[in-house]
């Protein structure tokens, strides 16, 4: 009696399997010149890596929001926060001469706290 596997590989299409891999040398290149950028001690390099590695990190949320047979408003929601987090982090870090402790609360507050306090108490959130 033949058995059927479940592959995930087998469900998707060579294209898409194509873009997938091209997103992953996109985030090694990137790795790249993040590590380029600071061997050098180019801030101009470094900028255009960390950029790079947000349009990479919306693109694959992006994918992910699509794809996901788990997505659901709350998801959302908390890859937004994060992400805007992460970019607040990334944008004051280099632009300001903030503290440290101010940009890790900032962090914080942002990815963590914002999202809790609108999935708690904002409005109710159905799929």
């Amino acid at each position: 009696m033949p058995t059927t596997v479940d592959n995930e590989e087998a469900d998707r299409s060579r294209t898409e399997l194509a873009g997938l891999a091209a997103l992953g040398l996109a985030y090694v290149f990137a790795g790249l010149g993040l590590f380029y950028g600071l061997a050098i001690d180019s801030m101009q390099v470094f900028t255009a890596a960390v950029i790079a590695i947000l349009v990479l990190l919306a693109v694959s949320m992006g994918i992910i929001v699509r794809n996901e047979p788990f997505v659901s408003r709350e998801n959302v929601v908390i890859s937004v926060c994060v992400f805007v987090a992460v970019a607040l982090f990334l944008g004051l870090s280099t632009f300001t001469a903030l503290p440290y402790t101010v940009l890790v609360g900032v962090l914080i507050l942002v990815g963590v706290i914002i999202p809790g306090l609108v999935l708690q108490y904002g409005p109710s959130i159905v799929n």
